[in-house]
């Protein structure tokens, strides 16, 4: 990686960051104590060996580094809007593939509002528009609506089941006609460690199933529905940091990735995947 790209990298990492400063409540500056407003904040950075959107290889070369943002607001005790951003900048042939040199490897930033429900005592609804936007032009913006639904099952056998409906409505994430995903997922987790070396350690098994519904694994001859199936297994710990400035989580974890047979196709022919990642995060 060139020092022009690595600066470019820091530079927007850094104003990413700034804002979330910025844009913080008062108490989280000021150290008053753990946040009890209706509005919230959240950032994390990862650092993963590939990225893949929904089974679609987007880059697995070279460093690849995720920042993210989002704004939170409590509207009513039935609900909440949430504003936020996430980026990818990569160092390999997809952070020098639509041929810009500045920012080349801000592959993508992903802008999105989201509105959510509780639709009763364990269900819990939302809405998200999202705009897949590539600041280095590698491809073009992708508009989408999704409606999200998540079960709270901590009482009995946490599997945290969810389900995601999405709809492109500009542009296409793989193929060229827009295109329905459905993603059912579940997370089973155990408690943390009560003692020794592990302590305060969690882990969960997030598996997720892709579906292609109407043309959305499509090729110019073939309309996949099976997009891929990933396995993970993910450890997270608490960070020893005063509670004014909000909490803090480094998590890591590898996942498996089983593909259908475009989104194979469009890997190279590998129909599988081993991905590991570590993260950071603050909420507040």
């Amino acid at each position: 990686m060139s020092l022009f790209s690595y600066m470019n990298r820091c530079l927007a990492i850094s104003c990413i960051f700034a804002a979330a400063l910025v844009i913080a409540p008062p108490a989280a500056l000021a150290g008053d104590g753990p946040n009890q407003g209706s509005v919230s904040l959240s950032t994390s950075v990862d650092v993963t060996t590939a990225y893949f959107f929904r089974g679609i290889v987007q880059e697995d070369q070279g460093s690849i580094i995720q920042p993210a943002v989002e704004v939170g607001f409590s509207l009513s005790d039935n609900l909440s809007l949430s504003v936020g951003i996430w980026n990818s900048f990569n160092d390999g042939p997809s952070g020098t593939a639509g041929g810009a040199t500045d920012p080349e490897s801000w592959y993508e930033s992903d802008l999105y509002i989201s509105a959510g429900t509780s639709l009763s005592d364990d269900l819990d609804g939302s809405v998200t528009l999202t705009w897949y936007t590539s600041p280095n032009d590698a491809f073009a913006t992708v508009t989408e609506v999704a409606i999200g639904l998540s079960i709270d099952d901590s009482d009995g056998l946490a599997l945290s089941p969810s389900l995601t409906l999405a709809m492109e409505t500009s542009n296409s994430a793989f193929g060229a006609e827009e295109g329905t995903y459905l993603e059912l997922g579940i997370e089973p987790s155990l408690a943390p460690f009560a003692n020794g070396n592990l302590q305060n350690v969690a882990l969960s098994m997030p598996i997720t199933l892709g579906l292609g519904i109407n043309d959305y694994y499509e090729t110019a001859t073939d309309d996949d529905d099976f997009g891929f199936l990933d396995i993970g297994i993910v450890g997270s710990m608490p960070l020893s940091v005063p509670a004014s400035y909000g909490s803090w989580t480094l998590s890591a974890g590898v996942h498996y990735l089983m593909l259908g047979d475009n989104t194979e196709a469009a890997n190279g022919g590998d129909d599988d995947e081993i991905i590991a990642t570590v993260g950071i995060s603050m909420g507040y």
